[in-house]
């Protein structure tokens, strides 16, 4: 392989990181989203005290 083909690779490989990061970091998030929701309505529902969000979020 030339040197221009290992460069091309060498970026495809880095943005393929990068990609696959922001999907994990996506995922976390959203499900942190959906924990603080259900905490929400439960607080809504049943009694109407002040939440604790940073129990549901990864350290």
């Amino acid at each position: 392989m030339n040197e221009k083909e290992v460069k091309r690779l060498k970026r495809i490989k880095a943005s393929t990181e990068v990609n696959e990061q922001f999907i994990e970091q996506h995922k976390r998030t959203s499900h942190e989203r959906h924990q603080r929701s259900r905490a929400q309505v439960k607080s809504e529902i049943y009694e109407n005290k002040n939440i604790d969000y940073r129990k549901h979020m990864s350290p």
